[in-house]
C-alpha cells in the first residue's frame, strides 16, 4: 500500500522565511511571533528557530517563547518542540507538541504534558507582535484581560472568568 501521506519536499532558500516553513508543513505562520531572525531545517526532520530575545504572546492564553525553539516537524505536526511555554492560571506548562488536522482545519491542538488542548486556528493564522519586556507587559496583558470595556464609554467591569492576577518570575 502506498504512503498517501503529504510529504514536503522543503528545501529552504536565502529568501524563505520560517513562516514559510511553516506553512509548507500545513502549519498557520501565527505559532511563532514575529521576532524570528533565524532558522535551519535539517534532513532528519529537526529544526530550530532563533528568536531576537525572549518574548510574549497574547493569544487565549499566554504564550512565552524562549530565544531557541527547536523540534521535529512533519506535515501538521510539530514533536519534541522546546521553547514554548503556556501559562494556565499562575502556572507554566512546556508546550510538548503542536498537531493541525489535515487542510482545511479549523482547529489546531496542543500537547501540554498529559493534556491536549483544542485552540481555534484562526488565531494563529497571522503572525503576532513579540512583547519583550517581562513582567511589565504581562501585567499589563492580565489588566487588560481582567477588564472589559462593559459598554458605556469609559466604565469598565470585572470580567470574572478571568480575574486571576499573579505575579512570577522565570528564570
Amino acid at each position: 500500500m502506498a504512503d498517501v501521506t503529504p510529504s514536503p519536499s522543503y528545501l529552504p532558500t536565502n529568501e524563505s522565511t520560517v513562516y514559510d516553513f511553516l506553512r509548507e508543513f500545513g502549519l498557520p505562520a501565527g505559532l511563532l511571533p514575529n521576532t524570528a531572525t533565524s532558522f535551519f531545517y535539517y534532513k532528519n526532520g529537526s529544526f530550530e528557530v532563533n528568536l531576537a530575545g525572549k518574548c510574549y504572546v497574547n493569544f487565549e492564553y499566554l504564550v512565552y517563547y524562549e530565544p531557541k525553539i527547536t523540534g521535529l516537524i512533519c506535515y501538521g505536526v510539530i514533536a519534541g518542540l522546546k521553547g514554548i511555554q503556556v501559562r494556565n492560571y499562575l502556572l507554566w506548562f512546556n508546550v510538548d507538541a503542536v498537531k493541525i488536522d489535515l487542510q482545511p482545519s479549523d482547529y489546531i491542538f496542543f500537547d501540554v504534558g498529559l493534556v491536549t488542548k483544542k485552540l481555534k486556528v484562526e488565531q494563529f493564522e497571522t503572525v503576532h507582535s513579540c512583547r519583550n519586556n517581562g513582567l511589565a507587559d504581562i501585567m499589563e496583558v492580565r489588566a487588560h484581560s481582567f477588564f472589559e470595556l462593559s459598554g458605556e464609554e469609559g466604565s469598565y467591569m470585572a470580567n470574572s472568568s478571568r480575574s486571576s492576577i499573579g505575579l512570577f518570575v522565570l528564570t
